[in-house]
């Protein structure tokens, strides 16, 4: 598609209904297992890595990696070696269509409560999404596949698990364009808060052809975030403070949104959009709308809401620390995708895909997967690995190796909707490197007063504020200094009531007798036109004969064009310049001769043309797309072998 949806509907943040529904209702919620809190509060304290591994069963797998771990909970096995895991998951929808595994109200390892699920007092199963009956899963899968799946070359649905470019409703193209406009209107990013503003207004225009403005985007991440909280606290936290956690108006909320939701879903299967569902007013297929609406709610808040910022946020944290190494491109299409993958190697977004077997849980712990150290040497390290330990292809074996998607649940043969494997695995994979390719990483720098540090999953990093760059001369100058440049003094040059700077300077009196002078209100440094988000028009661009920086964002030409991608200006300290292109001096003032104009600011940067050889970064072609995905075959059907 092309990035435009039929039958867009404005979501008013301000609309909505402020009241509890009144079928509201608490039910029992599996959280009564005390071992399980305790365990959990040692996982807490601990992080996952070291609490299963001290909390194993000594059972190894068949390569000798300890395969399982008796907890958390009393009821519950972990798996946490790859081999058990991919094969735990493999066996999965084999399970449920046999009728010998359910799944239930759980994320990841969380036992959730069900003060969230009002809407489904005296159903057979009550909860999150991820655990609805098989008979459920049966109507909603289908839908899910066609909204958020991949297709192959020839239109098809893709059910093996391979990343492709793109799917029925959304193409690399339509993502990287996405983002592109959500960053360019920006010169600063929140990037716990952004990534996932972002994220909504993508996943809500994509699923359900509903455009979200920024605000409006930033009121359903505000529910996200009360969501998340309330359904994993013990079920007495709502009832006892519910008023404090703001219980009433996360419902009324959620509720409004279900309203929209399958308003949206009914037009799009009368559209032809949604082809699964016939809207023959059938009691299967009503409740097949409704079910689908309340799957892709829990699917924007809980599953691919959540994971696609977390992986665009833990992976440039990783990269603003230093963590991806020296040698480490982000811009590089074919190394990118390396830092996707070590990313939920390293900081999954999803911990494990628990499920039922009578009365006894098994946990196949994905986000464990990415540590066993006979599949990944050196696992407990962030490392880009870009070759295999067996010296092929580092991205071929990462995909060979993944299981952080839930890889290895393929469908039952004659049964698509049975599979477990993330139907948006080929969506998500590819909106994070659409994110960063159109950010441009480089171009951006952490703000002094944000501190990276890691913290225990699931949250991983702290959070950080960056700001927008600009370019000069391979390094980069940020805004702060930008204006600290040219806001000093003039090396003595004062002014009056009676004495005046010259061409192109003003005089910066405020309310005291005398001033320094500074450069005038259309001479500003690159960064103070750009904080603004104006054309960065400079007086002098065109008369100094050269380019702005053009890093993919709303600055441009002085003449109000927009920059072309490989177009940049060039900042340098007068030391660098050749002798050539320095004129005389006076005073403490230094010239640059372009043309007939000569610009002053002593010890400051000055204009020259762009170097033909200087490096800029340029947004991958489509080519670079399709050879970043080359040697990933293997990663599909036969991920269920390690």
């Amino acid at each position: 598609m092309d990035g435009q949806f039929e039958g867009a509907v404005d979501i008013n943040a301000g609309d909505l209904p402020k009241t509890i529904p009144s079928d509201a209702y608490h039910a029992s919620d599996g959280q009564s297992d005390f071992g399980y809190w305790t365990d959990m509060a040692q996982i807490g304290l601990r992080t996952y890595v070291p609490f299963f591994s001290a909390n194993n069963n000594g059972d190894p797998d068949s390569r000798g990696t300890i395969a399982s771990s008796a907890n958390p909970g009393a009821d519950t096995t972990s798996y946490i070696s790859l081999e058990a895991v991919t094969e735990r998951i493999r066996q999965l929808p084999i399970k449920q269509e046999a009728g010998t595994a359910t799944r239930g109200n759980e994320l990841g390892l969380l036992r959730l409560n069900t003060y969230f699920y009002p809407e489904c007092e005296g159903e057979a199963y009550c909860g999150i999404g991820l655990g609805v009956t098989q008979a459920d899963h049966k109507l909603v899968r289908p839908v899910l596949d066609e909204i958020f799946g991949s297709v192959d070359g020839e239109g098809d649905a893709q059910l093996d698990g391979q990343i492709t470019l793109g799917g029925k409703r959304w193409s690399r193209t339509t993502m990287r364009q996405s983002a592109l406009d959500f960053v360019s209107s920006r010169n600063a990013l929140d990037m716990k808060n952004d990534a996932g503003v972002w994220t909504a207004k993508v996943l809500h225009q994509t699923a359900l052809g509903i455009y979200l403005t920024d605000s409006e985007a930033q009121s359903f991440v505000d529910l996200q975030t009360k969501a998340v909280t309330l359904t994993a606290l013990p079920s007495f936290a709502p009832d006892w403070f519910g008023a404090q956690l703001g219980l009433q108006d996360t419902l009324s909320k959620k509720a409004f949104y279900l309203t929209k939701y399958e308003a949206a879903v009914r037009r799009q299967i009368a559209s032809g959009a949604i082809a699964s569902l016939t809207g023959d007013g059938s009691a299967e297929d009503e409740r097949g709308i409704i079910m689908a609406a309340r799957g892709l709610l829990d699917a924007l808040i809980f599953a691919g809401g959540l994971s696609v910022p977390g992986i665009i946020f833990s992976g440039l944290a990783a990269y603003y620390t230093g963590l991806t190494g020296s040698d480490f491109d982000i811009n590089d299409p074919l190394q990118a995708p390396l830092l996707v993958m070590e990313t939920i190697r390293n900081y999954p977004a999803v911990l494990g895909v628990p499920y039922l077997e009578g009365e006894h849980r098994h946990a196949p712990l994905a986000g464990m997967g990415g540590y066993d150290e006979n599949v990944y040497p050196d696992a407990l390290n962030f490392k880009i690995r870009t070759e295999a330990p067996d010296g092929g292809d580092g991205l071929a074996y990462y995909h060979q190796h993944s299981i952080d998607w839930a890889d290895s649940g393929l469908p039952v043969d004659g049964a698509p909707w049975s599979a477990r494997i993330c139907p948006g695995k080929s969506l998500s994979y590819n909106m994070i490197l659409a994110f960063w390719e159109a950010m441009d990483p480089t171009n951006w720098y952490v703000d002094p007063d944000s501190t990276i540090e890691r913290e225990n999953g699931p949250v991983w990093w702290t959070s950080y504020q960056l700001h927008r760059r600009c370019e000069i001369f391979g390094t980069h100058v940020g805004l702060q200094e930008a204006q600290r440049a040219y806001s000093s003094d003039q090396q003595g040059a004062y002014c009056n009531w009676f004495q005046w700077c010259g061409e192109d300077l003003s005089c910066n009196r405020g309310w005291g007798w005398s001033g320094s002078c500074k450069f005038a209100g259309d001479t500003k440094f690159f960064g103070e036109s750009c904080s603004s988000n104006d054309q960065c028009v400079h007086s002098f661009t065109e008369r100094a004969g050269v380019d702005l920086a053009c890093r993919f964002g709303k600055c441009g030409f002085a003449d109000g064009n927009e920059c072309e991608d490989d177009h940049t200006i060039e900042f340098s300290d007068w030391t660098d310049l050749p002798e050539s292109e320095v004129g005389a001096t006076v005073g403490a003032y230094m010239t640059v001769s372009a043309g007939a104009v000569g610009l002053g600011a002593a010890g400051a940067f000055f204009l020259r043309k762009p170097k033909a050889a200087m490096k800029h970064a340029r947004m991958p072609e489509q080519q670079n797309d399709e050879a970043a995905t080359t040697g990933l075959a293997a990663h599909g059907a036969g991920n269920a072998q390690l």
